[in-house]
């Protein structure tokens, strides 16, 4: 078993905490320890009980780019940098992958990272999408009370230019569910309860009989293309250039759409029952199948073992 060092900010109490629950099953994996200071690297290697055979750093989640590990240049052991948002941080990132001299990289999204980091497309980048937590994100055979449902940001229609038009266009229709982002926070445990996220997020989902997304115009496979059909829903968004790669096919798992069809094809599989239940059981099937957390923790380690 490989001895990993993440070091990463701690997510359990995030808005969106499965990079906590993926760090649950690398430990199962791996032989992991977990760092959640920045430092030089010499430093943090004799504060963890074992030399360890690779060192991962995610710093993008959040508010602030963080932790930041430098001296990554000055040791032997190899070290690669997750990617979550390639768009946010970008100066201060090209600054740190410059200053550490860091060549591999673990991406959610391969065409946005190269966009914004050109100078990596001869590095290692690994492609490592998103993925749900299926002990949360399931069906709970919860009645099916809604029709339409979208929740999440629809306030940045430069952004999210879809979700804008099927706002506007469902406006005022008492089929249509919507309920905004609860924001990107910490939360208590008393706030989690209440709050729009984790098992409350995924049973208001399994409520749903269509659920619109999308992944803005920089078309980023987000969670919400593993999360809706893990839930027992039937997920309605645009079919995006990496869901080849990641298996997910249109009309099979999920209802391609866009800014033109998407009423048409929603009034279609409202009405045909057969057909909608039938995808969203696919849907639901490949996601626990093939894209759960621990697919994704032990993808990573493939991964890893390739650079090794």
């Amino acid at each position: 078993m490989h001895k990993l060092l993440l070091i990463a900010a701690d997510t359990s109490h995030f808005t969106n905490n499965n990079y906590d629950v993926l760090e649950r099953e690398l430990a199962k994996v791996t032989t992991l320890m977990v760092y959640r200071k920045s430092g030089h690297i010499k430093k943090i290697l004799r504060k963890i009980p074992e030399r360890p055979d690779f060192i991962l750093i995610l710093n993008d989640v959040g508010k602030k780019f963080a932790p930041i590990v430098t001296g990554l240049s000055d040791i032997s052991i190899p070290a690669g940098l997750a990617v979550n948002d390639a768009h946010r941080f970008v100066n201060q990132r090209r600054r740190y992958i410059t200053s550490n001299q860091i060549r591999i990289f673990f991406v959610i999204c391969q065409h946005n990272f190269y966009h914004y980091y050109p100078s990596q497309k001869h590095d290692q980048v690994f492609f490592l999408p998103q993925f749900a937590n299926v002990s949360v994100f399931k069906d709970y055979d919860a009645e099916k009370v809604f029709d339409l449902m979208m929740l999440g940001e629809t306030s940045m229609p430069n952004i999210y230019p879809l979700r804008q038009k099927i706002l506007q266009h469902y406006q005022g229709d008492n089929r249509f569910v919507t309920s905004p982002h609860p924001g990107w926070r910490e939360f208590t445990t008393e706030q989690a309860k209440k709050a729009l996220i984790g098992e409350n997020y995924a049973r208001s989902i399994n409520q749903a009989k269509l659920f619109f997304a999308c992944g803005s115009v920089r078309q980023v496979v987000t969670f919400k293309y593993f999360e809706v059909p893990a839930s027992g829903t039937l997920l309605m968004a645009p079919a995006l250039p990496e869901l080849k790669e990641i298996g997910l096919i249109p009309g099979k798992h999920f209802v391609d759409i866009n800014g033109e069809n998407f009423s048409e094809k929603a009034d279609y599989y409202l009405k045909n029952e057969t057909e909608r239940k039938r995808m969203t059981e696919e849907g639901c099937r490949f996601i626990h199948d093939y894209h759960s957390t621990a697919h994704r923790a032990k993808q990573l380690v493939r991964q890893i073992e390739s650079i090794l």
